[in-house]
């Protein structure tokens, strides 16, 4: 299974403004379980004082190119007219599938 993380900064006077963005979003992108499912929002603090936004969603089988597309677009629609506004968007693969990719079978932890 693939992971998508999506990390997001921006100052903390604008965020009455992404969340309003993301909101707006949402009605015209409600979330498609089949395509990525969220796992995880967290908001934490960045060491030069941004808030910092985290996602964690599961990535459908095959779905990893649409789901980077949507994220992007989505990244883009929230930075309008949000000064200092950064993203970074990674796909990764959870720890049974790493170790597929080495011909072995994950450690039962």
């Amino acid at each position: 299974m693939a992971i998508l993380i999506s990390r997001i900064w921006f100052p903390p006077d604008q965020s009455s403004k992404v969340a309003k963005r993301y909101v707006e979003w949402l009605k015209d992108n409600p979330p498609q379980p089949d395509v990525d499912k969220t796992l995880a929002i967290a908001i934490s603090s960045a060491e030069t004082g941004e808030v910092l936004v985290y996602g964690v969603g599961q990535i459908g089988k095959g779905k990893e190119k649409e789901v980077l597309l949507n994220t992007t677009k989505q990244n883009l629609f929230l930075a309008a007219g949000i000064e200092n506004f950064r993203y970074k968007v990674e796909v990764t693969l959870d720890f049974s599938e790493a170790y597929k990719v080495l011909g072995m079978t994950a450690p039962e932890i």
